[in-house]
This record gives C-alpha cells, structure tokens and sequence, in this order.
C-alpha cells in the first residue's frame, strides 16, 4: 500500500510539476529564439545581405523578402557613410531612395565617387601604416539596382504563379544573387569615408584602379 502511494505521489508530481516545468521552459527557449536573436536586432548591411542570400535559396515566394533584405543593405550602406558626414542635412539622413542617399554623399564630397587607400601616418617615427579601404557605391549601379527592387513590388501581367522554371524567376534569382555579390564586396571591410575628416594623421589616397 505504501509503495502504491508513493506511485501516486510521483504520478501527480509528473503532471502537476514536472511538466508545467517543462512546457515553461519550453516556452522561454521559443521566446528567446524568436525574440532575442542578434539576426533579428541588427542594423548591419552584411546581416541583411546573408539573410537575403539565405532567402534566395529557398522557394519562388521568399524571392520578394530577399528582395526587401537587399533594399534594406543598400540603404543601411549609404545611410552609414553620411552618418559620419558633419554636413549631411536631416533631410538627407531620413531619405529612403538610395539613389539619393548616394547623390548626397557626391555633393558633400566629389571624392566619395572614388576607390581610397587610408593611411595612418605616424610621423614621430616617420611610418605610415595601410588602415584599409574606403569603397564607394557606384551611383549608375545603385540607380539599377533601385530601379530593378522598384519593379520587382509590383504584379506582372502574364506571370506564370507557381511555375518554378519560368524565366521571370529565373533572370530574377540571377539578378538578385548579382546584387548580394556586388553589395557585399563593398561593404566588406569598407571604412566609412568621412569618418576620417579633420583627424591630422590620416590621409586619404585615390585608387585609380578599380578594386571590383
């Protein structure tokens, strides 16, 4: 009898504690992955580029939010460089074309157009030391790139919905993958260009070559 009591015990601590428990528990590692994951909070032009290269692998209706990835990274590129610029207007930092983000950054300085080289000279010891690059986001691509993401919003007449091989999906998939590719050789290791205005042991050299 107190073996069959014991039993008892057990059984209504399993259902009354045991698992409550566990559903809880549950539930706080869903939240945390739905909720508290770095993809999720980040601002950076690479996340968004890797989630829309993730995107792009997966079915004919993920093609638009990797499209949507893609306009996000192309304005959080531009946004960022005129960030650092002093004289950027509040008018230029809340506009949401990136062709105009890239306009503004050529009025500020004519220079951003161009492929630099920053040194850091450290004249004390009379070296310099290679700091990295600035690469700048070429205002004919942009125009594309935008107008193409434009185009891609709005419903086509004729589009075969569902036919995974129709050519509309298939010149889309390859222009999108072009885009992540050209997106993510600027933005890698890129130094914002104004970030070293002012500053006396910097200096900025031109590349004439083209680093693409």
């Amino acid at each position: 009898m107190k073996n069959v009591f014991k039993m008892l015990i057990g059984l209504l601590l399993v259902f009354f504690y045991h698992v409550p428990r566990l559903i809880y528990q549950a539930l706080l590692v869903s939240y945390a992955y739905v909720f508290n994951r770095h993809e999720n909070l980040t601002a950076d032009p690479n996340e968004h580029l890797r989630r829309a290269r993730k995107l792009l692998r997966g079915q004919n209706s993920q093609i638009l939010y990797a499209a949507l990835e893609v306009r996000f990274a192309i304005e959080r590129m531009a946004q960022r460089e005129l960030i650092f610029a002093e004289k950027a207007t509040s008018r230029s930092l809340k506009e949401y074309s990136p062709v105009k983000k890239v306009k503004s950054l050529h009025r500020l300085d004519p220079d951003t157009e161009f492929h630099h080289r920053i040194i850091f000279i450290d004249e004390a010891k009379g070296i310099e030391f290679d700091w990295g690059n600035y690469k700048p986001l070429d205002a004919n691509k942009v125009k594309e790139i935008q107008g193409r993401l434009g185009d891609l919003l709005h419903p086509k007449v004729g589009l075969r919905l569902g036919v995974s091989n129709d050519t509309y999906y298939q010149n889309t998939r390859y222009f999108l993958a072009e885009t992540i590719e050209y997106l993510s050789q600027v933005a890698k290791d890129n130094n914002p260009f104004f970030a070293f205005e002012g500053l006396e042991h910097f200096q900025k050299i031109r590349v004439i070559e083209k680093w693409q």
